[in-house]
């Protein structure tokens, strides 16, 4: 029987390797789609800053989720540690967290783990510790593997479902439209200002060039705010850091 099952890794890249952590879970991800079950959205989470922790231009993992049995998850498990050993970046760190929703003992722990490597410094210790109390499936690569603190965090913020960016973005052939007509698009179920109240289907969007979504209660959601011309506006890259 297939359940819910969710899947991060991080520290894969190093400056100027061609092959970023993002692109690496895209390659993941066409993987388990061609061969087990339809995955998620890929979601960005945006780790400590901290001079302690070596990190490319940014320290971000990536998650998603589908649903395997638990035979698909183990093999699933062996070709992601084989593919990232092959495709990581020489001098990574690479680290991979799974786990089965259902198998999670303690999912707010898990979240609450996730919220302070945003702020805190943490050591592989204290990860390793944790999904050991979690039931996560947690594992070092290579080259010390700290990018298991990344892997676990970002598998309790996307479970927290109020954090992080969709990976991509949208690219508008227009410049504006109603509310109501991006919403026909697909590409989300809602629209929210910037204090995460809905935008009614008769606003006017005014949209950037490329549109980033953000997660909020799960799901991926558009974000604007309104201008002193009374139109809404998507938000861009700099007002979607803290994302």
């Amino acid at each position: 029987m297939r359940e819910e099952i969710y899947v991060c890794i991080d520290d894969t890249d190093e400056i100027g390797y061609p092959r970023s952590t993002g692109m690496l879970a895209q390659n993941i991800v066409k993987f388990i789609d061609e061969n087990f079950a339809p995955c998620s959205f890929i979601s960005r989470h945006q780790l400590l800053l901290d001079e302690r922790i070596n990190y490319t231009s940014h320290n971000s993992s990536m998650c998603f989720s589908t649903v395997l049995s638990h035979i698909e998850r183990d093999e699933v498990v062996r070709f992601i540690q084989e593919f990232l050993l092959a495709k990581s970046a020489p001098s990574a760190e690479p680290g991979i967290a799974v786990a089965f929703k259902s198998d999670i003992a303690d999912i707010s722990g898990l979240i609450n783990f996730g919220y302070c490597a945003k702020s805190e410094y943490l050591d592989k210790s204290e990860a390793y510790s944790q999904a050991k109390r979690q039931n996560v499936y947690l594992k070092g690569l290579k080259n010390g593997g700290r990018g298991v603190i990344g892997a676990l965090a970002g598998l309790g913020l996307r479970l927290g479902g109020n954090d992080g960016k969709v990976r991509g973005c949208i690219k508008m052939t227009q410049d504006e439209m109603r509310a109501a007509e991006f919403l026909n698009l697909g590409y989300v179920s809602e629209i929210l200002d910037e204090n995460f109240n809905k935008i009614k289907n008769d606003e006017t969007i005014v949209f950037g060039r490329n549109l980033k979504l953000v997660i909020k209660n799960s799901i991926p959601v558009l974000l604007v705010k309104k201008d002193r011309d009374g139109r809404f506006r998507s938000l861009d890259v700099e007002e979607l850091r803290g994302f």
